[in-house]
């Protein structure tokens, strides 16, 4: 059996051509802005098992300025991923938005890079609201979900970007429904 495929610069990424001309759209619908985002490509990845990801995951800290609350679903072959953030009298509903979901690792079967199936651990979401864009990148520690929380404004007022991160645990009826 080979060695796990490891690649750590871009100059290791194979290119050929159809790979440089191949461009990745972006559909909106839904919510404009803040729509479900459906990314089509050319190749699609191999496919992920998103299963340890779905579900409510409620925050840890009740007193937080940053997310309360995501829950992650199906969305056709994808994960739909919806967030709330702090606000007051009630949570701030972001709205829905695709989301790629990732294994632990790369495999090669029989010299095929991936593995059909392979369970997440992680996955990214990106929330474009015309005056900041925030990335999410949350990953599964033992049965707690992390999320960074990364933010771009984009609007001149001067504000820096900055990172923030927030703990979640699945309550009791949303984690025996995944």
């Amino acid at each position: 059996m080979s060695a796990p495929l490891r690649l750590t610069r871009a100059r290791d990424v194979p290119r050929d051509a159809a790979a440089a001309d191949r461009v990745d759209r972006v559909d909106r619908v839904d919510r404009g802005d803040r729509g479900v985002a459906a990314l089509r490509s050319a190749a699609p990845a191999p496919a992920v098992d998103p299963s340890p990801l779905v579900g409510t995951w409620v925050s840890f800290d009740a007193a937080t300025r940053g997310l309360v609350r995501v829950v992650v679903a199906r969305h056709g072959g994808r994960l739909a991923v919806r967030t709330f953030g702090a606000s007051s009298p009630a949570p701030q509903d972001w709205g829905a938005v695709v989301g790629d979901a990732f294994a632990g690792g790369v495999d090669r079967v029989d010299g095929v890079g991936g593995v059909e199936g392979a369970a997440a651990v992680g996955f990214t979401a990106r929330y474009r609201f015309g005056f900041v864009d925030v990335l999410l990148a949350a990953y599964l520690n033992r049965r707690l979900l992390v999320v960074d929380c990364y933010s771009v404004f984009g609007d001149g007022s001067g504000r820096s970007s900055y990172f923030s991160r927030d703990h979640f645990y699945q309550p009791a009826e949303s984690a025996s429904r995944a």
